[in-house]
């Protein structure tokens, strides 16, 4: 069932930013650094996403490329 959320715009730096619910973030599993395709088209703005694995962790010393 698709559930409504309101998301904030915001800015760091010269990037504009959405910030996306911890239950999405949590529920397909997504992960500080992970990429996700954004599509734009008349109607509206989409994420496509799947469920994903559990994210690869992230530490001081790890860089995700």
């Amino acid at each position: 069932m698709p559930t409504k959320y309101t998301v904030t715009l915001t800015t760091v730096g010269t990037s504009s930013v959405i910030v996306l619910p911890k239950p999405v973030i949590d529920g397909f599993n997504l992960g500080k650094g992970q990429r996700l395709e954004l599509i734009a088209r008349d109607d509206g703005i989409y994420i496509p996403l799947t469920e994903q694995e559990q994210p690869a962790k992230v530490n001081d010393q790890t860089k995700i490329t």
